[in-house]
């Protein structure tokens, strides 16, 4: 028997269901993996709210690490006691679960599932941002707008060790937390951030992250210089209106996608990437909250209410 959190209707984190559950033989190309830590994420959330559909009833969660127990027919190169992780295979809230092969990769024995659970998909999701959406290079002036967020941090931090200057935006509140990432930080809830910004930059940014969307959006267009990029990575306040006539004028390019896109022709390259600058301290203390599996619930709900900052786990 193992634990499973299913949802059988769309809703908030009392949907969340915690059950005891048979999971077969994996299939062929499958794998039967044992996991030790569970990553949480906003869109984890989403997916449970119905904010992004899927077949009910449904497990959320796509990232997690563990040690496999089982193979299916076909599956090379991985046998049980191999200690795997993935980073984008949905159904991940499951004390063990079945997982293509495909989606797997090996964990470096240096490092825990927890730590590995911890930096994986976020830290890849901050190397596409400085090596697939826009090509970062020393010297350059970036804004990242919402730099407290957890990849946010992480852009920051690893753009400042390749030689950008950094500005970081946040709430007031937040100041600490983005001013220990970035060169300079710019609050958010004050009346023009446009004009902060253009003080520090006066001959624009080359780039701007936006993690933030439609409330700092305009601020990000006036900051960036013509022919300069901005960068979708997130709307947490909505999806901004864009003058599309404006970027023609003054040459802005508007990149973004799903991360995996970025890094499907340079996996090996970019996990490794990842796992070198969490161990040589590029991202400072990036640890994460522990949540027993069986408390999801409490983590969907810290996430709601903006309790925590930093990354989320979920140990079976």
């Amino acid at each position: 028997m193992t634990t499973t959190i299913r949802f059988y209707e769309y809703g908030g984190p009392d949907a969340l269901k915690v059950e005891d559950e048979q999971i077969g033989a994996p299939g062929p190309g499958q794998v039967g993996l044992r996991q030790a830590a569970i990553g949480v994420k906003f869109i984890d959330t989403a997916f449970r709210d119905g904010t992004f559909a899927m077949t009910l009833p449904g497990v959320t969660g796509v990232e997690g690490a563990g040690v496999v127990e089982a193979v299916g027919l076909g599956v090379k190169d991985i046998k049980p006691g191999d200690r795997m992780a993935y980073f984008l295979s949905p159904g991940s809230y499951a004390a063990v679960r079945l997982v293509n092969a495909a989606d797997l990769i090996r964990t470096p024995p240096d490092l825990s599932s927890v730590e590995v659970a911890t930096i994986l998909t976020k830290g890849l999701t901050a190397w596409a941002c400085l090596n697939g959406f826009y090509h970062l290079k020393a010297g350059e002036k970036v804004l990242v707008q919402g730099a407290s967020s957890n990849v946010g941090q992480l852009v920051s931090r690893w753009a400042k060790s390749m030689g950008a200057v950094v500005i970081g935006t946040g709430s007031s509140a937040r100041r600490a937390l983005v001013a220990s990432s970035a060169d300079y930080f710019v609050a958010t809830d004050q009346p023009d951030i446009a004009v902060e910004l253009r003080k520090i930059a006066p001959d624009g940014l080359d780039a701007v992250y936006e993690f933030v969307g439609k409330a700092t959006f305009s601020a990000s267009l006036a900051a960036v210089r013509d022919g300069g990029t901005i960068v979708t990575v997130g709307a947490a306040s909505g999806v901004p209106v864009v003058d599309k006539a404006q970027l023609m004028t003054r040459n802005i390019r508007i990149v973004g996608g799903p991360m995996a896109q970025h890094v499907q022709n340079s996996v090996a390259t970019a996990i490794d990437a990842v796992f070198d600058a969490y161990r040589k301290g590029v991202f400072g203390e990036y640890r994460a909250t522990l949540y027993p599996l069986q408390k999801a619930a409490a983590a969907h709900e810290d996430i709601a209410a903006r309790r925590k900052s930093g990354p989320m786990i979920l140990v079976p």
